[in-house]
């Protein structure tokens, strides 16, 4: 004779259980790690549910700021770098006398030494800024804003490191 606790449960269909309930995309959040989105306010009328968004549309959206995050970490590295590299070299094609006399060979004059640091810090503390404006925003329309919150502090050390790499020559050209 068996004990009841030691055969295995099975399901009552009539019974409405955790697993169904996840069987319907609209109530299934937890496969996107969205359980810390804001919930938008419950609908009190029909006429508000009717106009309420899809679920499937929005986990596209949330699937779809995911993707835009891990673009605007990408794009920021690739401006601050490309960009710095850019505005160095053609510093470096104008010349300037620091080149001539071999002090320098990218930063050519000392306005160069001044304004790189500075631009090129621009380009990384532009991309913290938006990150944390759209996160914000994100946050604020009802989508997966979790993603725009580790691209944030991902891209708040890039931005600390390059200033202070790129802060030297700026303090350099400053006390000369």
């Amino acid at each position: 004779m068996s004990h009841p606790e030691n055969e295995p449960s099975q399901p009552d269909p009539g019974r409405l259980n955790w697993r169904n309930f996840l069987d319907h995309p609209e109530n299934d959040l937890t496969a996107d790690a969205d359980f810390h989105n804001r919930r938008p306010p419950e609908p009190k009328t029909a006429e508000e549910l009717a106009s309420s968004t899809d679920p499937i549309l929005q986990q596209e959206r949330n699937r779809r700021s995911t993707r835009q995050a891990i673009t605007w970490m990408i794009g920021t590295f690739v401006v601050t770098i490309g960009g710095g590299f850019l505005l160095a070299l053609v510093t470096r094609l104008m010349g300037g006398p620091l080149c001539d006399a071999g002090e320098a060979a990218w930063l050519c004059t000392r306005s160069a030494q001044i304004w790189w640091p500075i631009v090129t810090s621009a380009f990384a503390m532009a991309g913290v800024i938006g990150c944390a404006i759209i996160m914000v925003r994100k946050l604020n329309s009802y989508t997966r804003w979790r993603p725009w919150m580790g691209v944030f502090w991902v891209l708040i050390p890039f931005a600390m490191m390059w200033m202070l790499q790129t802060w030297q020559i700026l303090i350099a050209a400053l006390s000369n």
